[in-house]
């Protein structure tokens, strides 16, 4: 029987961030340190998965914000349905990590469509034409790739909110 797990808002005095690690220390570190803070200066939102049974245990996390596209950043052949505005807001999908504890339990593709979930609801509400990421490497390159994100610049994957709710509705 496979484990249930639980998508919910951080809350740092509930859920213990000191455990975890993914391997990546900036990233424990942005758990541990940071999150709270940036939480509370409403300059990211930091969402963690949990076990149902371990509901102080954190599995995995992610992190949204806003941002926007520069309009010029984009192919023309996706420009041409759309407001000629400067900029176009999106939705920025900051960190995403999974404590190495939970290797093998698609934590990582539960974050990925919680992220979703979340951002197409978001944007129903706050327009956000996009969500866009920066991938540390071609490893997470490649997992963004297969939700169907695609290359904005060197640096920058983008998925259109539109593209995120055909993933969704797919599913």
């Amino acid at each position: 029987m496979s484990q249930t797990f639980i998508v919910e808002p951080l809350n740092p005095a509930k859920h213990c961030r000191e455990e975890f690690g993914c391997g990546v220390e900036a990233l424990n570190d942005f758990l541990r340190l940071r999150a709270r803070k940036e939480m509370e200066a409403g300059t990211s939102a930091c969402f963690v998965i949990v076990p149902e049974d371990k509901p102080t245990v954190i599995a995995g996390y992610y992190t949204l914000s806003a941002a926007t596209v520069l309009r010029t950043a984009l192919p023309e052949s996706v420009t041409k349905k759309l407001p000629r505005y400067h900029e176009l807001p999106a939705t920025l999908l900051g960190r995403l990590a999974r404590d190495l504890r939970f290797k093998g339990q698609q934590i990582g593709e539960r974050l990925m469509a919680s992220m979703l979930h979340r951002s197409v609801r978001a944007s129903e509400e706050v327009a956000s034409w996009a969500i866009v990421t920066d991938p540390k490497d071609e490893k997470a390159r490649a997992f963004y790739a297969s939700f169907g994100f695609q290359p904005l610049t060197e640096s920058r994957q983008f998925i259109t909110m539109k593209s995120a709710a055909q993933w969704i509705s797919a599913r």
